[in-house]
């Protein structure tokens, strides 16, 4: 009679990875106790029973407005005249602080206010918030992820959220099948149901970047994860993702890493895709290249877009393009550059501003270094707004220009990536955002309007006095170097 087999046995390859984890566990154990840090899983959990303590939401008027910040979530309001601020995070070179603050912008009378609600979110940035009018107005937030102080842990989300703008209370939704942790991914709302697209997560031993499409019925409260027909876009986090109407919606651009041969190379995407509904299922359609058919939309990634409530146009502002990498350097260019995006056909137009001055118009739309003859300005109008364009700008690609104070008493938002973006009414709200410069990340805290009726000028709300200051070092070896090439990519992903 035969040995029978032991089916709990386990086998030798298993042993050594279990023993590999917790060598690292305990590794980390010791490092953490060196920094007097605590493991992020725990204090995570500290912050969500601390938060589920409150019993009532304590609303108050700020003196001033919130602090500077980056990959934070800036929602119109979806019944007042409101923006509303979510999470968000702030590194000065040296620490890095991640929050969970939620603020009310008046966009009436440009006042803040901050509203401490029971059971909140832990702190969070990089996530995607959604609101939606019905049951007298929701806040939904998905995902996002927590960075430790010193940068030592980082944890992924892959939880969601109702904020209740009527009872002033945070609800966690708990239903199954849904997405991975995951940060930098896109959450947009179409008729009843979130779509969610993309993102990355990296737990210290594997960097994944995610291509799959999950839906969130908000009836019935369930996810189901999608297999639309077509080719659709790669895996990418920090595109750019809008609806288009109540039935389709567009994904552009975005971030990822490709090995190239023993090499890991940063990759900033620059196609586009409209994902349709098609014979009772969904499908991916690809738009053809951005500079052949699309006007010309350089390849960037930490753009911020924001799409009207009605209408057929959406903006997009700022991001950053990688314009020389080799195997020890990698440089990126902020783009301060307002773009709008016809959700029908797909193209892209640069935003003349009618200022009164001809310098500052063409410095908003600068032709490409070869092209000689003057622009054709068209009108073009909706419903809603009505706004300038290049049509002979949108033909060319533009050279990218490094970021810079604006001179000569120009105002506005300068360039930037990973800054929140919101179209409320007939103004476009742009707030916060990373400014690199000499290999360092300032996180900004300013804030600028645009009426896009009169597309004249910009609207200084919040003014950035001075940039923040920078601990980190500014040391030029090469291990230095890695670092800040890690820790930008990092910045475009989300």
């Amino acid at each position: 009679m035969g040995k029978k087999k032991n089916k709990n046995k386990i086998s030798g390859a298993a042993k050594t990875a279990a023993k590999t984890e917790k060598k690292q566990a305990n590794k980390l154990k010791k490092e953490l106790a060196n920094i007097g840090e605590e493991d992020i899983a725990k204090v995570i959990a500290e912050i969500e029973r601390e938060e589920a303590k409150r019993t009532a939401a304590l609303e108050k008027a700020l003196p001033n407005p919130p602090t500077a910040r980056a990959y934070a979530s800036l929602t119109p309001h979806p019944i007042n005249n409101e923006l509303i601020l979510f999470g968000g995070e702030f590194h000065n070179g040296k620490q890095t602080e991640v929050y969970n603050d939620l603020f009310f912008f008046n966009a009436a009378n440009g006042t803040w206010k901050q509203v401490k609600a029971p059971g909140a979110p832990p702190p969070r940035s990089a996530h995607q918030a959604v609101a939606t009018p019905a049951n007298k107005g929701e806040l939904w937030v998905f995902g996002g992820e927590f960075t430790s102080p010193t940068e030592t842990q980082f944890h992924h989300y892959k939880d969601l959220w109702r904020f209740s703008l009527a009872d002033r209370k945070w609800e966690k939704v708990i239903a199954p099948n849904g997405p991975s942790p995951r940060s930098g991914h896109r959450m947009v709302l179409l008729g009843r149901k979130l779509f969610l697209f993309g993102g990355y997560c990296d737990d210290g031993r594997e960097c994944k970047y995610f291509d799959d499409l999950y839906t969130f019925c908000l009836d019935t409260r369930e996810w189901t994860k999608l297999s639309p027909s077509g080719r659709g876009p790669t895996p990418r986090s920090a595109c750019v993702m809008l609806p288009a109407g109540n039935d389709s919606l567009i994904v552009y651009g975005g971030f990822s890493r490709v090995r190239d041969g023993r090499v890991e190379r940063g990759h900033t995407h620059a196609d586009m895709f409209r994902l349709g509904a098609s014979g009772g299922g969904w499908a991916w359609r690809a738009l053809g290249g951005a500079r052949a058919a699309l006007g010309a939309q350089p390849a960037r990634a930490g753009q911020a877009a924001a799409a009207p409530a009605c209408g057929s146009r959406a903006y997009v502002f700022g991001g950053v393009a990688d314009i020389e990498e080799t195997d020890e350097e990698l440089r990126g260019e902020m783009s301060d550059e307002l773009k709008v995006l016809d959700l029908e056909t797909c193209r892209w137009h640069p935003v003349v501003l009618r200022n009164g001055s001809s310098e500052a118009s063409e410095r908003t739309v600068a032709p490409a270094p070869e092209q000689t003859e003057p622009d054709e300005i068209t009108v073009v109008t909706d419903e809603v707004f009505s706004m300038r364009i290049s049509t002979k700008a949108s033909e060319a690609p533009r050279a990218p220009r490094a970021p810079r104070e604006r001179a000569g008493g120009a105002t506005g938002p300068c360039g930037r990536m990973s800054a929140a973006l919101a179209a409320q009414r007939s103004q476009l709200y742009v707030y916060g955002g990373v400014l690199e410069r000499d290999d360092k990340q300032f996180y900004l805290g300013d804030m600028y309007s645009l009426d896009l009726h009169k597309l004249n000028e910009w609207k200084t709300i919040i003014e950035q006095q001075t940039l923040p200051d920078w601990f980190g070092s500014d040391s030029e070896d090469e291990t230095d170097s890695a670092t800040e090439t890690d820790n930008s990519e990092d910045s475009e992903e989300d």
